[in-house]
């Protein structure tokens, strides 16, 4: 009985990994959670309170597609400063930036259309691809970015979407170089191919000065930004963003009216008054000052302990590193070996597309993506070096 549809759509490799180890005691880098301890709860908890007080009816009541005015004019004022040309028109209120990836695919996507992305590239994107029976091409990358030296193959075969996550990449850590980005952005518009464009990293940088959008350095009628409020405040809350041209908002407004109505409109206000209050700016520093330290505890650990065994990425911020092991080992193996001494990862295969082209099927299998954020400092000292000697014990 079910849609033909449903064939593509299978359970998340991360979440399964996080119901596997709920009910024991491992450290975990498998999952891409921010870190509970830094949520602003007390602050949410008082701004809750305000307004319920002040606007509650309207807080409890349904609202408007597009989202709470207020709120689009604010994320419009944001997305300005990152150098997109924005007003509220050209701003949607999401339930997190993954409504907007499955939105914007939905609007775009016809079965068995051609979507160009990164390999690897972020699990949750490839899942909402497959639910619209995409097909796939596959970009390189180095350590700047997307290999754009084949980008111009992949556009000559008229792709309908090139999905992109330019900051600190979900899985591999990698930002995109500026003049790579220019790059992206002028094949796409050259092509007429819809540029979807995954920003929900960009306050998490560490280091070096933020680049601007994709989106932003071409005319792309077509473009999508996403952006989300989930790695800042609290992913709780479920608020994110799209940025397009207000033709394509109103038809992605439509479509969120079939899926939800809207974002929940107490929320909404609660992140508004949370960022023109001041507190955004205060989070986003105290994420990055946590994120930061434990990043670089990460990278020494693995230099201590995998050292000569294997490489990986130094991000310049977000929350993951991507692991590269010899040609010839299995990152499968090593997380079954891990799991018995209490430590889980997420195999890097998950983050290839399952049918794509221009690589092998399951791409990646002696590669794996630890997050640095959501174990404390000891534990990631522990778990790396466990990751060590399992890998180690495996070798010999």
């Amino acid at each position: 009985m079910l849609a033909r549809r449903m064939g593509r759509v299978t359970a998340s490799a991360i979440m399964e990994l996080i119901k596997t180890t709920a009910a024991g005691e491992y450290i975990s880098f498998a999952s891409g959670l921010p870190d509970p301890s830094l949520y602003p709860v007390d602050l949410l908890r008082e701004i809750t309170d305000a307004v319920l007080a002040e606007d509650g009816r309207a807080a409890l009541q349904y609202g408007a597609a597009e989202g709470y005015p207020p709120l689009r004019e604010w994320v419009a004022g944001m997305l300005r400063s990152r150098g997109l040309e924005a007003t509220p028109e050209h701003v949607l209120i999401t339930h997190g930036s993954q409504q907007g990836l499955d939105l914007a695919a939905r609007a775009l996507l016809d079965p068995e259309d051609r979507v160009v992305l990164e390999g690897p590239s972020y699990l949750a994107a490839i899942q909402a691809f497959d639910s619209y029976q995409a097909v796939y091409r596959t970009l390189p990358m180095d350590a700047g970015g997307i290999r754009v030296e084949a980008l111009p193959a992949l556009l000559r075969e008229r792709p309908k979407l090139l999905y992109t996550l330019p900051n600190f990449q979900n899985p591999t850590g990698i930002t995109m170089a500026l003049e790579r980005r220019q790059a992206v952005a002028e094949g796409a518009a050259r092509a007429g191919v819809a540029l979807l464009e995954d920003d929900a990293y960009h306050d998490l940088r560490f280091e070096g000065d933020a680049l601007p959008p994709v989106c932003a350095l071409a005319a792309n009628p077509w473009a999508v930004y996403t952006g989300t409020f989930s790695k800042t405040i609290a992913p709780g809350v479920r608020v994110g963003y799209v940025w397009a041209q207000p033709e394509l908002v109103q038809r992605l407004a439509q479509l969120k009216q079939i899926t939800d109505l809207h974002t929940g409109s107490l929320t909404q206000r609660v992140v508004f008054q949370f960022c023109v209050r001041g507190y955004l700016e205060p989070a986003i520093r105290r994420f990055r000052e946590a994120y930061r330290a434990r990043r670089d505890i990460m990278l020494q650990s693995l230099e201590t302990h995998l050292g000569g065994a294997a490489r990986w990425t130094v991000p310049q911020g977000g929350m993951f590193i991507w692991v590269t092991l010899p040609e010839g080992r299995d990152a499968g193996d090593l997380l079954r070996r891990a799991m018995a001494r209490g430590v889980v990862f997420v195999p890097g295969e998950s983050f290839h597309p399952p049918n794509g082209e221009g690589a092998p099927a399951r791409a990646g299998k002696n590669t794996f993506r630890l997050n640095f954020v959501s174990a404390g400092e000891d534990a990631i000292r522990t778990g790396v070096g466990i990751l060590g000697e399992v890998l180690r014990e495996g070798s010999a």
